[in-house]
């Protein structure tokens, strides 16, 4: 009996270690549709239903106010608020008709407290008075992020059969907003004071402050939405997104799978800008254009290959650069990503 049970606890050590059984596996999250990425590499770990089609309330909001902030050059102008964008239904910073706010406090006002009328705001002064303008700009944006599963109606998230998006594509919107200082600087404030507003807005995605290596991004709620939540977090050089849609657990089921996530994956450099390749055949140096770095297990490092591929030489369009072709990084018989070989 004893030799039995030594036995199968052998097998067991074996199957673990060998990577045919995982020691952590995911643990059961609430989701209807979930995703989890590495910031860095755009690389999905896990995900459910990632291509489903759903109603994302307002996370909407991190395409407007990254939008808005790419739109609007001086982040520090008062603008009046034009009385259609006042009164509007759901979340509120309670703007009046023709009082003068400033932008930035606009933009904290859509991230922190979601404010539909910020939102709505902004949508009217990126757009240029052209509110519909700006939701075209929306969607355009999300083609050009290669979020094609996104349709965008309004810039607040309020409820309407045709504004949907996916958990992949808000993945893609978030690394992507997430890319912007300020962008990120809002997305990971706990609170916030409206000088011109003389208000003080306190974040309501608990994530940065309840979740010890949280740093954003928003949350949303519609009854038809159910609770979204797009969070961010980073340890140890390791940054993690989660989309949890219709997630009535949405907190702690995000903050399980980082703990997850960061106890199963870290963040490796791969390849270096300006890291030396080889030699072209008429002995030019070669090197990496872009750096790539991308959260693996212990066991996927070992995986990891890289391949050059060297095409006719041509110039780029915006500089002297030579570009000698591309190289691909793989995890097995998947790619990872594909970068340029360039010389000067």
């Amino acid at each position: 009996m004893i030799f039995k049970r030594t036995l199968i606890l052998s097998i067991i050590f074996f199957l673990i270690f060998s990577g045919i059984i995982k020691a952590e596996a995911m643990p059961e999250i609430s989701a209807q549709a979930y995703v989890l990425m590495d910031a860095k590499s755009g690389r999905i770990l896990k995900s459910h239903n990632a291509n489903t089609k759903l109603p994302i309330a307002s996370t909407t909001k991190i395409m407007t106010a990254i939008l808005a902030l790419e739109t609007i050059e001086n982040l520090n102008q008062k603008i009046e608020v034009p009385p259609e964008c006042c009164g509007i239904e759901g979340s509120s910073i309670y703007l009046q008709p023709k009082q003068s706010v400033s932008v930035i406090d606009l933009l904290y006002g859509t991230m922190l407290r979601s404010g539909n009328d910020a939102a709505a705001v902004l949508a009217k002064f990126a757009g240029r008075n052209d509110s519909e303008g700006f939701i075209a700009m929306m969607n355009k944006k999300a083609k050009e992020l290669g979020a094609l599963n996104t349709n965008f109606v309004n810039a607040s998230g309020l409820h309407d059969d045709n504004h949907y998006s996916t958990a992949y594509d808000l993945a893609l919107i978030s690394a992507y907003a997430m890319k912007n200082d300020t962008f990120r600087k809002i997305a990971a404030s706990e609170k916030y004071r409206a000088e011109s507003m003389n208000n003080i807005f306190y974040n309501k995605n608990k994530v940065v402050y309840q979740y010890k290596y949280g740093t954003g991004i928003k949350i949303g709620y519609t009854k038809a939405a159910g609770r979204c939540l797009v969070a961010s977090a980073e340890k140890d050089g390791t940054e993690i997104i989660a989309v949890l849609l219709n997630d009535n657990n949405w907190f702690n089921d995000a903050y399980k799978i980082f703990d997850w996530a960061f106890e199963n994956y870290k963040t490796y450099s791969i390849v270096e800008k300006g890291q030396f390749v080889r030699y072209s055949p008429g002995k030019i140096p070669i090197f990496i254009d872009d750096g790539f770095r991308c959260a693996l297990t212990d066991k996927e490092i070992g995986q990891i290959r890289f391949e050059a591929d060297l095409e006719p030489v041509h110039m780029a369009n915006d500089s002297e650069v030579r570009i000698w072709g591309t190289y691909n990084i793989y995890l097995g018989e998947n790619k990872l990503h594909t970068g340029r070989l360039i010389s000067k």
